[in-house]
Parts: C-alpha cells; structure tokens; sequence
C-alpha cells in the first residue's frame, strides 16, 4: 500500500509583488501546499509600477553600493541581497521565462516593456494544483500550538507556516502587533513635496533633468540627484522622492518649512557669469533663456520684479545674483507632503525581530515575513520591488 503524502500548508496574506513571487517559488515544491489571500488580483500591485513598464531591479554587481540606495534596512538587506542580488534575480526570472534587458541608466525591465504582460507570465506559474487563492478578507490569525489559524469573512483555514505580506499600508502590521512585533510607524516616502513658492505653479508640467537638491536633516547636509518636476502645487520626481525617502521621519509644515537649496542645471557658475560678461548688449531674458525654458526665465524675472527686456548691463549686481541662484542655488521652502501620492512608505516591522537569513520571526516559530511591511525602503528605481524578490526567495530557500 502507498504511503499517503503529508503535505506542509503554507499560508500567505498580500499577494502582491512580495507574497506573489513567494507563491510562486513556493509551489514548485510539491511537498507544499501554498494558499495565498488578497482581495486584489495576484501581483496586480505591479500594473503602475516602472510607469506601466515594471522596473524590476537595478543593475549593480557591488551589493555594499547597491544597499546605499535604503534609507532605511541598509545592514539587513547586505544580507538579505547576499542570497539574491539583482544579477540572480534576473536570472532567476529568465527560468521563469522572463526575459530583462538594462537601460542606459542601470535600471532593468522586462523585455515585454509592460507590466501587465509581466504579471500574466507570473500567473502562469500559479496555475498548478497546489496553489489556492482566496480573495477573501483576512480578519485575524491566531496561533494554537503548532498550528496557525486565518480568520476570514468566510471561513477558518489552518497552516503550518504564515508568511505576512501586506505591503506598507495593509493589514499585517496588526497581525504582526497580536504576535509581539514592535511596528516602526508607518510614513509616507516617495512623495510629491509641497512647495510654499506659488510663483513656480505655473511651471506645471516643466522638468529638469539631473539636477541636484541640497538641504539638512538636523545639522547633517544631505544631497540627492536626479531630474526634478514642477506640478501646480509641488515638486516631485526621482530627486525629489530621494529627499522625501531621507527626510520621511522629519515633521515640516507652513511654519516650520524644510529649506532646499536646488541646482537646477549641470553648468557651473563661471559659465553662466562669463556668459553675462560676454554679452553686456543683450536681454536678460535671451540671455538667462539660453541655460533654462524661457517660460521658467519670465516667472523668475516676474516674481522678482526684473524687466527680462533690459540689457544685462542695465541691470543691478544684486538681481543678476538672484538670476545666477535660480539655477543654480535656487532657494524653496517645502512645507510637507502631498497626501496620497507616496509610492512606497517607510517603517514596518522591526528587522532586529526578524531572522535575515530565513525570514523568519525571531518571536514566533512559524512566521516569516516578505517585502515592504519590513522596516526597510528604498529609492526609485527597481530597489523597493529587489526587496521584495530577495527577501521572497529567501523564504521558499527555508520551507
């Protein structure tokens, strides 16, 4: 007679980049059984990512240089990124049939360009017969000796193992609280950053490419680079998500607004003043207009009440000064976030809880986590989703 099969049941809550890719790696094990709950689609947190193109990961061989894009989790992802670096994970999605290619600016993509195509050939590896999804609302988890029990709206369902994956919004830093987790409080990073120079409101839609913005946490001075966009009421783009990521534990509002110093072009300021020297006879306007959009030259010249139309000789010292500092030392004083629009947030789990090698909370046996609900973040550009990978594939490693 043929002994019957045990089986070991799994249980993921989110399944989203995190707890899918964990299901998937999960269920080529047959010896496990692999029940996933979400109320969305699997990997559907994926469609907006990489602007509907999925920037997977970054490429970068050195994993020290590549840990200095977290905020946040910078000693526990050197080695969680141990196991798997961006280089493996591209080709542990090649066996997957995925194929990526790299950008000029390192960061990877699939060859499809299209996250939607992307999820359909995750989803194609969740069509087995030891893979269950539930779109069902997860209302608590409960240990009882060896066993973990997931209440739902529909039913109670029991593993041997939980795997919390819910991102930083959902809920598992409630399920990981009832288990004794310490949770950093969650805070928005990635933003939009509220800007109090109404002036430049009217740039909406104007971008600089590879800028630089210099300001202070504390009395430490920070930069950051990268292209910068003007919306109607705010700044954003990868510069400015950098600076909101570093600054995402600091409290700044109308009266105490955070001051950021930006250098708008990549030209130096001998250039500029040579430039002023060399052409004495011509407009400020056409003159300044040669180095910015002529449309940012008219809202400088009327917020500062500069006639655009004089000569540069015409004009005074001290306004040719204020022209010099608007790109290239250009003074705006941030007074918060922009509610909703960050793409990723910083805090989670506490990481001296959890066992990087395994996943693993240090806490309870049984329990691992994947992904954002961690204390850990990163910048744009394919290092929150490396997260996400590395840390799933270190689990389906240990059960």
């Amino acid at each position: 007679m043929e002994q019957e099969l045990t089986y070991k049941r799994i249980g993921i809550i989110g399944c989203g980049a995190a707890g899918g890719f964990a299901s998937v790696l999960l269920c080529k094990n047959p010896t496990l059984k692999v029940t996933a709950f979400d109320l969305k689609e699997p990997f559907s947190t994926l469609l907006p990512t990489g602007g509907g193109r999925c920037n997977l990961t970054y490429k970068e061989d050195d994993i020290k240089e590549f840990v200095k894009n977290y905020p946040r989790g910078e000693k526990f992802l050197l080695s969680v990124f141990s196991k798997l670096d961006s280089n493996k994970t591209r080709s542990l999605f090649k066996d997957l049939g995925i194929k990526t290619y790299v950008q000029e600016d390192k960061r990877v993509f699939p060859v499809s360009n299209s996250s939607k195509q992307l999820i359909q050939d995750l989803n194609k590896h969740l069509e087995v017969s030891n893979f269950n999804y539930k779109k069902e609302k997860v209302i608590s988890v409960k240990k009882e000796k060896e066993i973990f029990v997931i209440k739902t709206e529909k039913g109670n369902y029991e593993f041997d193992c939980v795997i919390l994956s819910t991102g930083g919004k959902g809920n598992g830093f409630d399920i990981a609280k009832q288990f004794g987790h310490k949770i950093i409080e969650p805070k928005p990073s990635l933003t939009a950053l509220k800007i109090k120079e109404k002036y430049l409101y009217k740039l909406s839609g104007m971008s600089f490419k590879d800028a630089e913005i210099s300001f202070k946490i504390g009395k430490k001075k920070a930069v950051c680079f990268g292209d910068i966009l003007f919306t109607h009421n705010s700044i954003s783009g990868p510069c400015v998500f950098k600076v909101s990521a570093l600054t995402a534990n600091e409290d700044f509002s109308e009266e105490n607004p955070l001051e950021l110093t930006i250098k708008l072009i990549d030209t130096d300021r001998e250039i500029i003043e040579k430039e002023i020297q060399n052409n004495q006879k011509k407009s400020v306007k056409n003159v300044f207009s040669e180095f910015a959009p002529e449309r940012y030259v008219e809202e400088t010249l009327i917020a500062n009440e500069i006639d655009g139309a004089k000569q540069i000789a015409q004009i005074k010292k001290q306004e040719k000064e204020i022209l010099i500092n608007s790109l290239i030392g250009l003074k705006l004083h941030s007074t918060g976030r922009i509610a909703g629009s960050e793409i990723v947030t910083a805090g989670g789990v506490e990481l001296n809880e959890v066992n990087a090698k395994t996943m693993e909370s240090k806490l309870v046996k049984g329990l691992y986590f994947a992904g954002e609900i961690l204390n850990t973040d990163g910048f744009t550009g394919g290092f929150n989703l490396q997260n996400c990978w590395s840390t799933a594939y270190i689990i389906s490693l240990n059960l």
